[in-house]
């Protein structure tokens, strides 16, 4: 693998304002050197009973980058916690308010093993009309769209 400077990471299904807003800040501190985990069947179907299949959800995300910055960005298949960011020196992690805490995690077990930390960049939630932050979970039960629209 190439040497990339930031890693974002999730789930992406559906692809919504919240998951867009973090893929806009990976690439607007790495440009074109950012890595998009994207969770493996296994892992996501872990916490979301119906999810898109790995590669439709990968093919979204390079869709959207590809509109709207014209290259094709770097997808893996994420079948851990961690991701590739304890084997990878990434400059930044890019993450949620609900993923915050195991990017620390991440950096810990990097301490543990001699690494150097990861700089953590935390986005916050995109909120919906209802002031309600924009999730998968709340797409799927019917409350608003991916979009953040009360339905």
């Amino acid at each position: 693998m190439k040497k990339f400077r930031v890693a974002v990471g999730g789930t992406f299904e559906p692809l919504h304002e919240g998951h867009k807003r973090l893929i806009d800040k990976a690439i607007e501190l790495g440009g074109e050197s950012i890595s998009i985990g994207i969770t493996s069947d296994r892992m996501a179907r872990q916490r979301i009973r119906s999810v898109l299949p790995f590669t439709i959800r990968a093919e979204n995300v390079k869709w959207y980058v590809r509109r709207k910055y014209g290259f094709e960005p770097y997808v893996v298949e994420i079948t851990n916690p961690y991701g590739k960011t304890l084997e990878y020196d990434f400059e930044y992690l890019v993450v949620s308010p609900e993923t915050y805490e195991m990017a620390k995690k991440i950096n810990e077990k990097r301490r543990e093993m001699g690494k150097r930390e990861i700089k953590i960049v935390k986005v916050d939630f995109v909120l919906a009309e209802d002031e309600e932050p924009i999730s998968a979970t709340r797409i799927k039960k019917g409350i608003i769209d991916r979009y953040g629209k009360t339905i």
